[in-house]
């Protein structure tokens, strides 16, 4: 059981987060987060996660490899830090490079009123709205995968099979937000 949690949550903890977002979504807590209707084609995606090193970079490099304007950056991160190696390597499987990222914090980002912003985690929707402010629309990366899902778990700690789990959900949440 245990193999599996690590496998398929990335950790105990990652599996308690999941079932209560979920279950959050379930009761419409997250709502306003989800998938919005309308075309992405004229707004530039900033995708943010807590470090900048393992979702936000994949995410931003596979939507423009899908020709959208993206970027990302970090809530909880140094500045002008490399990519996990583990993304740079999933991110060579898949055909792209993160062999040129260096982690931007959101302290230091430049914002656009036109951004859509789009978040790994519920938790990442308070801090974004306390370091950045609540004038930026905001979305779940999660809301747009086949299954939406309110909660990507950061893989940073995680099994290698759940790392590679996590980088196939992010990859799907952007093909989403691509359809």
């Amino acid at each position: 059981m245990s193999q599996w949690v690590y496998e398929q949550f990335g950790s105990k903890q990652g599996f308690v987060r999941f079932i209560y977002h979920r279950a959050l979504a379930y009761a419409g807590a997250y709502r306003q987060y989800s998938r919005k209707p309308g075309s992405i084609a004229d707004r530039r995606l900033v995708f943010i996660c807590s470090g900048n090193i393992c979702r936000s970079p994949l995410a931003e490099v596979y939507a423009r490899s899908l020709g959208l304007e993206a970027a990302s950056c970090g809530l909880n991160c140094g500045d002008a830090y490399p990519a996990d190696p583990r993304a740079r390597e999933f991110a060579k499987q898949q055909g792209l490079s993160l062999e040129g990222h260096k982690t931007v914090n959101v302290r230091d980002f430049e914002f656009r009123a036109s951004d859509l912003v789009v978040v790994m985690e519920p938790s990442h929707l308070h801090q974004f709205k306390e370091k950045v402010g609540t004038q930026y629309s905001l979305v779940l990366a999660g809301s747009y995968c086949r299954n939406p899902i309110p909660y990507i778990h950061d893989p940073f700690n995680c099994c290698p099979a759940f790392f590679a789990r996590c980088e196939t959900t992010v990859m799907e949440s952007v093909r989403g937000l691509y359809a």
